[in-house]
């Protein structure tokens, strides 16, 4: 009979100290539900509020992909000195293809809430990366100008430097397309306003948006053709 009560004493306890331990988990649920409420109103903003992190995140996927055609030239100078003597002047020409991503940092991209009104800053589109297409360069790429008698060889850092200086170039070249880099920044505000009004109809809030704009330097005369935008990342 003492075992019985033993055995009793034993069970009663175990099922008190379970429903403990679940009253103690609903009261902290309870209260990260609260905290997260209470966090959400001394912002004085709705749980369901535009978050810099997502808006950062599109901002990525809003990258425009923009190919292009380009060609290295250069000449090799013949050399001087009796060990140059008949030498002559070779010049070279290397076509290739390239890929160029424009888009905002962003890392640029901030949010600050101002009287119950989301100001967003929008920075200038710049290039984001700018590479060569390896599948581009083949013997067919190379073109080069008569030799003398006497070899005056095009080395492989002579072509080379001719595609870096070829690069550089088409780094200015879509650097000063304004339209390229318009459309890449509209695009990125586009997918955030796209973003901002599904919060609305989610959380059946309007939320007033205010935008820094940042201007992109207008175009150069003469706006660059061999630059075509043919894609869009996240598309």
């Amino acid at each position: 009979m003492k075992k019985f009560i033993s055995y009793l004493t034993l069970l009663l306890c175990a099922v008190h100290l379970s429903g403990c331990s679940a009253d103690k988990e609903a009261e902290e649920d309870s209260t990260a539900v609260s905290s997260s409420e209470a966090a959400a109103q001394a912002q004085e903003l709705p749980v369901n509020a535009p978050e810099i992190t997502q808006i950062r995140s599109i901002c990525e996927l809003a990258t425009l992909e923009c190919y292009y055609n380009n060609v290295a030239k250069a000449v090799k100078p013949k050399g001087s000195g009796f060990m140059h003597w008949g030498e002559i002047d070779r010049t070279f020409w290397i076509e290739y293809k390239g890929m160029a991503k424009i888009g905002v940092d962003m890392s640029d991209v901030t949010m600050v809430v101002e009287n119950g009104v989301y100001v967003i800053t929008i920075p200038k589109a710049e290039i984001l990366s700018i590479n060569i297409d390896p599948a581009s360069l083949n013997e067919e790429s190379y073109i080069f100008s008569e030799d003398s008698w006497n070899p005056n060889y095009i080395t492989a850092d002579d072509q080379t430097n001719a595609i870096e200086a070829a690069q550089n170039n088409m780094r200015e070249t879509v650097l000063n397309n304004s339209t390229l880099l318009v459309n890449a920044q509209n695009r990125a505000k586009t997918l955030i306003e796209n973003y901002i009004h599904q919060l609305e109809t989610a959380s059946g809030t309007d939320f007033e948006i205010r935008w820094n704009y940042e201007e992109n330097e207008p175009a150069t005369e003469e706006e660059p053709s061999e630059v075509q935008e043919v894609s869009e990342t996240g598309v």
